[in-house]
């Protein structure tokens, strides 16, 4: 789709994704489900957060990979020519998303960043994330375990992704923290369920889309 295209020409949608390899991705899930079922539950959670964006017609898309992941899994991918393809960067995740954001906004007014763990992020929250950066430096959806899965900014500030103890419960109540020190402005949308561990596969029953793999599972 041409950029001219979409509603926000000037907005980067940003999905943090790897290649799902069995033993790689969902490890927290492997006892409950195995390392099979674990690596197909991600690949349909990837294969949905892919989806959800471009059909969203938001903006367009950046699929961004972790460098150990094999670029040609994605560019076989039937709809890789609506989204560009890069390389996360950085020795942990918080530079990791800053430095993914802060090169989008080298060539885009505001940027968003997901990542494929929360199947619950509809067309109207994207949307909702790239409106609240009109009055708003940044934006961010919670999950509900304390964490974040929707991160958008027009401008960016380092220090908002340094001193957070990434993938426990404090990292949204860390992340307020900075926010306020460094003043920068914010909004958060309604918070959300993401699939991490065991406890969190019940929340799939919830989604049409996903009923079957529990049922199945």
């Amino acid at each position: 789709m041409n950029k001219l295209s979409y509603r926000y020409p000037d907005t980067l949608v940003i999905i943090f994704a790897r290649e799902p390899v069995a033993g790689q991705v969902k490890t927290r899930l492997i006892p409950a489900l195995g390392e099979e079922a674990a690596t197909n539950l991600y690949k349909q959670l990837l294969d949905y957060a892919i989806n959800n964006v471009i059909t969203s017609d938001l903006s367009p898309a950046n699929i961004c990979i972790t460098p150990e992941s094999n670029r040609h899994y994605f560019t076989q991918m039937a709809c890789s020519s609506q989204f560009q393809l890069s390389v996360q960067s950085g020795n942990d995740l918080g530079a990791r998303m800053y430095n993914a954001l802060a090169l989008a906004l080298k060539h885009y007014s505001k940027a968003i960043l997901i990542g494929t763990d929360c199947p619950f992020l509809s067309h109207n929250d994207l949307q909702q994330a790239i409106a609240a950066l009109d009055n708003n430096d940044m934006v961010f959806s919670p999950a509900n375990d304390g964490g974040y899965l929707l991160v958008g900014a027009k401008a960016v500030n380092p220090q908002v992704f340094k001193q957070i103890d990434w993938g426990t419960e404090k990292v949204m109540a860390q992340t307020r923290m900075m926010l306020l020190k460094h003043k920068v402005s914010w909004q958060e949308l309604s918070a959300k369920n993401d699939i991490d561990i065991e406890d969190d596969l019940k929340f799939l029953l919830l989604h049409n889309k996903f009923q079957d793999f529990i049922k199945n599972k």
